[in-house]
């Protein structure tokens, strides 16, 4: 069983001091005693063809680093210290360097930084693409724009295409059957034997041939910026689509076709759309975001922000990345990220495109805090990240308000007959408990400590709810169901099933309503139910989670009863990995159980699509590796050498993962 109760002192501890440290750091400006953002550079002189080293100087505890070179041939670089930045064509270039620690970002620009002089004599070796991301199937046009010629020999070098050389200056389109990531390279030589080579890793990327219309989305690390700042943005794009199209409203750069464009500048204040178009072989799809970017030098601020923020999944095996978008409202201006067992484990940025990895199992906190010239806000979800060290697709657990080394017990109330916890002389009607945590998403049962269950009529009921949270009372109500006191036992913890999982986001409440009914107008009820609750805390000092109804008036216990408690329902709750990958393409395994032979069926996954499969056994210990790749409907996997027991195959699909377990059986 979880406690979610006893670590609340430690957590909002926590809180107030991150906030109180966000509230008087607003937007840092360039001074020694922040984040400061430098750089050097091994040469700052070449001849077109050399290449140049760069060296981070910064100041102020980085941990993040976002390079752009406009005019080289490697554009961007997140590494701390880039290398081997070559430059093709005589000019003046800038070089751009943001940088990022737990709460700030800082951008050093210097213009004109790299002088690159002519170079007439000897090979300058290049080339580019029509499309540098082509479905699997497809085919790419290179063309040589080497310099310093003319040349008497060419050597194209194609992995993983079709042909996969040329000797020609312009081959013929290059086509490329498998899904995965190809480098290019080109060597020319002149009449007097001197050659250059041109090698671009990576450079051609192979993606699974659309099956749906493409769905057009995008998200930016930062939405709010000064003037003179910049902007990355990152594409999130369902339906696979090779064809990127930006129009970046206001900006210095107003198109760009890559599928992630990086260091978009804009230098006027003002409010500004960004538009997206994607394009695949099933199709076209466009996004606006209207009034996306705030430029300015003033805060636009209008209100307290509301923090919130939504994880791209949350139950992962180790090793794995989760991206995290922020979803708070009004307007705020900086924010500042805890991710508790995450690298890196600060962020400043309001999205989190480059993704937070876990490397090590556990549950794990997460917490977002915004602010503006109104004022601060924060979210703070304990257990927010699970990470196993193996596959796993769902998780339940009990959790509970009850502290560890708390008591439970019926009171009575003085001066009149009954209990808090159930039928009273006050006539309280309903009791909600309510739970202030985003670590579980769904609701499975509630356990109920019940005391008394005493029925006045055969047909005496008590109705349970789970409510939404995010009001300070009850209000709406998610699920409700009756259940006839006779049927519940007394001094019994008592399973309520509501027939169906309650999905949930965020905070929310638990409880039950009961029915006061007096045949003989005693002034006591006939019927008599009660359930547990902690032992009073310590009047208006303690911490309260239990909250009463009486005459359709919501309060809390502590101010209906003076003490501060929690009810002792559990709810079962549960977090579950949905996989879309897995449902849009109807993967499946069978037989199971199985004996000897496991059948993979892929189902729409295209031919040629990269798989990696590893087979886990119930310790989460690799048992079995295979690399192969689709090329048919169904793949079959001996496992008769592995002793009887569960399994779990993980089917990497060149990147999307799907689990599935398997019971074999000798």
């Amino acid at each position: 069983m979880r406690n979610t109760f006893t670590q609340k002192n430690l957590i909002l501890s926590f809180i107030f001091v991150f906030i109180g440290f966000v509230t008087f750091a607003q937007k840092p400006k360039d001074t020694k005693e922040n984040l400061d953002a430098a750089f050097i550079a091994s040469i700052y002189t070449i001849t077109a063809g050399e290449c140049v080293d760069f060296t981070d100087m910064s100041t102020g505890g980085a941990t993040a680093w976002q390079w752009s070179f406009p005019g080289a041939q490697t554009t961007i670089s997140t590494q701390q210290h880039p290398t081997g930045i070559c430059y093709h064509f005589p000019g003046n270039y800038d070089v751009i360097l943001e940088v990022q620690n737990s709460t700030q970002i800082n951008t050093e620009i210097i213009e004109a930084c790299i002088e690159v002089l002519p170079n007439t004599e000897t090979p300058i070796a290049d080339f580019y693409a029509d499309f540098t991301t082509i479905p699997a199937g497809g085919f790419v046009q290179f063309t040589d724009i080497s310099q310093n010629g003319p040349f008497e020999s060419y050597a194209w070098v194609f992995e993983g295409g079709i042909p996969a050389s040329s000797t020609f200056p312009e081959p013929t389109p290059v086509g490329y059957p498998n899904v995965g990531k190809y480098k290019v390279s080109l060597r020319v030589e002149d009449a007097d034997g001197d050659q250059d080579s041109e090698i671009k890793e990576k450079y051609i990327n192979v993606v699974p041939a659309a099956t749906i219309p493409p769905i057009a989305d995008f998200m930016a690390d930062r939405i709010y910026i000064e003037p003179g700042d910049f902007i990355n943005f990152k594409d999130r794009s369902q339906g696979n689509p090779y064809i990127w199209k930006w129009f970046f409203e206001g900006a210095a750069q107003e198109t760009s076709n890559l599928q992630d464009p990086n260091a978009i500048l804009y230098t006027m204040p003002g409010t500004y759309d960004v538009e997206l178009i994607v394009e695949s072989n099933m199709g076209i799809d466009t996004i606006r975001k209207y009034d996306y970017i705030i430029v300015s030098e003033i805060d636009p601020c209008v209100a307290i922000p509301e923090a919130n923020f939504k994880a791209s999944t949350r139950l992962i095996r180790s090793g794995t990345k989760v991206y995290f978008e922020d979803k708070s409202l009004n307007n705020p201006t900086t924010w500042n990220w805890y991710f508790q067992g995450g690298y890196p484990t600060y962020a400043a940025t309001s999205n989190i495109t480059k993704g937070i990895e876990y490397n090590v199992a556990g549950f794990f906190d997460v917490s977002l805090s915004v602010n503006n010239a109104c004022g601060s806000n924060y979210d703070y979800r304990e257990d927010y990240i699970m990470v196993f060290s193996g596959p796993v697709n769902e998780y339940c657990d009990t959790i509970s308000n009850i502290g560890a080394n708390e008591s439970i017990y019926s009171p009575g109330i003085s001066g009149t007959w009954g209990e808090i916890g159930g039928h009273n002389g006050q006539k309280i009607r309903t009791y909600a408990e309510k739970f202030e945590q985003f670590s579980f998403e769904r609701i499975d049962a509630l356990i109920v400590p019940v005391v008394k269950s005493q029925a006045g009529n055969y047909n005496s009921k008590v109705t349970f709810y789970i409510w939404d949270g995010n009001t300070v009372y009850p209000e709406e109500i998610l699920v409700q169901k009756d259940y006839f006191i006779r049927d519940i036992p007394e001094n019994f913890n008592y399973v309520v099933d509501f027939g169906k999982a309650i999905e949930v986001e965020g905070p929310f409440f638990v409880g039950y309503k009961i029915n006061y009914v007096d045949t003989n107008n005693d002034g006591i009820s006939d019927d008599r139910f009660s359930v547990s609750i902690a032992k009073n805390r310590g009047g208006a000092s303690g911490l309260n989670s239990l909250y009463v109804e009486a005459n359709s008036q919501w309060t809390t216990a502590t101010a209906k009863f003076g003490i501060t408690t929690s009810s002792a329902i559990r709810p079962v709750t549960c977090v579950v990995d949905i996989n879309e990958f897995e449902v849009k393409n109807n993967i499946d395994i069978f037989p199971n159980p199985a004996t000897d032979i496991v059948n993979i069926f892929t189902g729409e996954v295209n031919f040629g699509t990269n798989l990696d499969i590893q087979i886990f056994d119930i310790t989460g210990r690799t048992v079995k590796t295979i690399d192969t790749f689709v090329n048919q409907e169904e793949i079959s996997v001996n496992i008769s050498d592995l002793p009887q027991g569960l399994y779990v195959f993980s089917l990497n699909f060149d990147g999307n993962i799907v689990n599935k377990r398997i019971m074999l059986t000798k």
